[in-house]
């Protein structure tokens, strides 16, 4: 470390430290966590309705989860679940906390993750055509949002 012309000390050189997040990020990620299970819990509940529509009686929740994970008819949902993992996945990580932009970014992905869009990608587009099909839903996730401050 050299000192500058003033004989103040020079900040090492380098990316300066990330910001650690704050108990509010922490807070506000669970209560994202939370709001994306519900809808996605939620949207699991509907997508079981339509597929057994088309497809017969699902047996039980095992052969569910099965299809859940390996169909192709649920792969638009995983986006929602991946995330809720990824926010478990930094949020427990002792070793390398969250930041707070870290934290921040994590946010408004999900944030985005709960706007369906009828021109959309293909999750906004099946999500939109799902609140379109279940009121319910669309009440649920309007909750979830204000509840987020949004």
């Amino acid at each position: 470390m050299t000192d500058a012309p003033d004989n103040t000390p020079m900040p090492p050189a380098g990316p300066a430290p990330a910001a650690t997040s704050s108990a509010d990020d922490l807070q506000r990620l669970e209560q994202l966590r939370r709001a994306l299970l519900a809808v996605h819990r939620a949207l699991l509940d509907a997508e079981r309705i339509r597929y057994e529509a088309v497809h017969g009686r699902i047996p039980n929740n095992s052969v569910f989860l099965q299809l859940v994970i390996n169909d192709n008819w649920f792969e638009w949902l995983r986006p929602m679940a991946e995330l809720v993992l990824l926010i478990d996945e930094r949020t427990s990580d002792k070793e390398q906390p969250v930041g707070a932009d870290e934290a921040a970014v994590l946010f408004e992905r999900g944030i985005r993750l709960l706007r369906p869009d009828a021109a959309g990608d293909t999750f906004q587009r099946l999500f939109h055509d799902s609140m379109q099909a279940v009121p319910a839903l669309a009440v649920q996730v309007r909750q979830a949002v204000t509840r987020l401050g949004r």
